[in-house]
């Protein structure tokens, strides 16, 4: 495997982006892998190494930059102050940052910053996210003609009463998707997950939606107390067969 950490431009800064693939052959299909909620570390580049050796250039950025350099947040210490202490308020303004807008010019850095490589086939894409990240990729692939596939992972609430809810992007996604909730979640609830199944159906997409057994959120990160070694090798699986139905398509 090669890897390296490279710095884009973007309208609102630099952002770092972990990149890896196979360090023989190529060219490799581009997938991005959106982070979670916590921030862009070593787990997040141990997952994208995972996906790498399945045959893909995958770059993760960190799409906490706009809150600086090396931004982690504490969830053992969020969840012990709770939601309304100074550190709620931190991961609120943090994530908050994170638009859809925001994300689709970073990932458009990304892609012409490796465009030029050879190693790295950008005429179609897949992405997977996780937690927030799933919302985001939710709308990369919304937005995008080149999106192939897409995968959604312990995410909460993709149906809101809201009007940007996640599942309104759903109209325009035009490749096959893949979900994957957890079954202990407070956001994304039974009745939750059955609508936005429902939403899926209705737009005409194709794809799956699973609510995991005996998972909490956050099943897919080895460095979380709530990883499920399981539910977690079951996502990647998923995942790659989903991305394999598009490299054939």
């Amino acid at each position: 495997m090669r890897e390296q950490e490279i710095v884009v431009t973007t309208p609102d800064g630099k952002m770092k982006v972990f990149l890896v693939h196979p360090s023989k052959g190529g060219p490799f299909p581009v997938a991005l892998l959106f982070m979670d909620g916590i921030g862009y570390r070593e787990q997040i580049r141990a997952n994208a190494r995972r996906f790498a050796g399945a045959g893909y250039y995958v770059a993760a950025p960190d799409l906490f930059y706009r809150s600086g350099d090396g931004t982690i947040l504490d969830m053992t210490k969020l969840m012990s102050a709770g939601m309304e202490s100074p550190e709620g308020k931190r991961f609120r303004e943090i994530v908050s940052s994170v638009t859809p807008a925001r994300v689709e010019s970073d990932i458009q850095a990304i892609l012409e910053n490796i465009r030029d490589d050879g190693l790295a086939d950008t005429s179609s894409l897949v992405c997977v996210g996780y937690c927030m990240g799933a919302r985001l990729a939710l709308h990369v692939a919304a937005t995008r003609d080149d999106m192939r596939a897409m995968a959604g992972v312990h995410p909460g609430a993709l149906v809101t009463d809201q009007p940007d809810s996640p599942h309104n992007d759903l109209a325009t996604v035009r490749g096959e998707v893949y979900f994957a909730f957890a079954e202990q979640d407070r956001s994304a609830t039974p009745e939750s997950i059955d609508a936005f199944r429902t939403a899926i159906a209705d737009a005409g997409v194709r794809g799956t939606v699973e609510r995991l057994p005996g998972t909490a959120h956050g099943f897919a990160m080895a460095d979380l107390p709530v990883y499920n070694h399981d539910a977690c090798e079951h996502h990647f699986e998923h995942t790659l067969e989903l991305w394999r139905r598009a490299r054939a398509a």
